[in-house]
C-alpha cells in the first residue's frame, strides 16, 4: 500500500481526532465523518475498533503498513510492554524528533525537511526520516538549511512552541538534542497502543 497523499483532514474527520497536527484542522469546524451521512448507526466490532486505533497511529506518523508492521515485530521481540516499546520507537524517528523540537509545525513538514537534506545529525546531513535517534545525538539545520528562508521563519515561531521533557532545544542556535528516551505519556493521549497489540496478536 502506498503512502496516503489525499486530504489530510479527511482522515482526521474519519477517525474523530486531529492527526494532521495543523492548527486549522477541519475537524474543528466539521467534526462529522466525511461522505454522506448514514441513515442508521452501525455498531463497530472490537476488531474494527482495534483497526481504527492502528490506522490512527499509522496515519499520524505517516508510515506505510509494511513498515508499521516491522516496528510492531521489533517491539514484540523485546522485553517490556510491547505497546509502549512500539510508541517509543515511533517517537525516536528523526522526522518525529525534528517535529517535537519545534523545527516543524507538523510531522509531514518535518519529514519534508529531512528528505530535502536540511537537517544534520551530529554535524552530518541525514536525509532518512525513519532513522532512529539515540540519547545524546545533536540535531540542527545544515548550512544550507540555516541559509533558507524557512529557518528564519522557524526561529521566530519556535519561541511559542512547547517541547517535551525528553528533548532539549537551543532556540538561538536552532539546535537540539535528545536528553532521554521518550516514555509513556510523551505521545498523544488519544492513541491506544494496547489496541494495536491486540490487533496484531490475533
Amino acid at each position: 500500500m502506498a503512502r496516503y497523499t489525499g486530504p489530510k483532514c479527511r482522515k482526521c474527520r474519519r477517525y474523530g481526532v486531529s492527526l494532521c497536527g495543523t492548527v486549522k484542522c477541519a475537524i474543528i469546524k466539521r467534526p462529522t465523518p466525511p461522505g454522506p451521512r448514514s441513515l442508521r448507526r452501525r455498531k463497530v466490532s472490537d476488531r474494527g475498533l482495534q483497526l481504527i486505533e492502528k490506522q490512527k497511529v499509522r496515519f499520524a506518523y505517516g508510515i506505510m503498513e509494511s513498515q508499521f508492521r516491522d516496528y510492531y515485530d521489533w517491539a514484540s521481540r523485546r522485553p517490556g510492554v510491547t505497546g509502549e516499546l512500539l510508541m517509543r520507537r515511533l517517537e525516536e524517528r528523526l522526522d518525529n524528533v525534528v517535529f517535537r523540537m519545534g523545527f516543524a509545525s507538523t510531522r509531514a513538514q518535518a519529514r519534508q525537511l529531512v528528505a530535502h537534506g536540511l537537517v544534520a545529525v551530529d554535524g552530518k546531513k541525514l536525509d532518512v526520516p525513519s532513522a532512529r535517534m539515540r540519547v545524546g545525538v545533536q540535531i540542527a539545520f545544515t548550512d544550507r538549511g540555516k541559509r533558507s528562508e524557512y529557518a528564519k521563519i522557524v526561529k521566530e515561531e519556535i519561541l511559542a512552541r512547547d517541547n517535551p521533557g525528553w528533548v532539549e532545544v537551543d532556540r538561538e542556535a536552532m539546535s537540539g538534542r535528545m536528553v532521554a528516551e521518550p516514555g509513556p505519556g510523551d505521545y498523544e493521549a488519544h492513541f491506544n497502543p494496547n489496541a494495536i497489540v491486540e490487533y496484531y496478536s490475533r
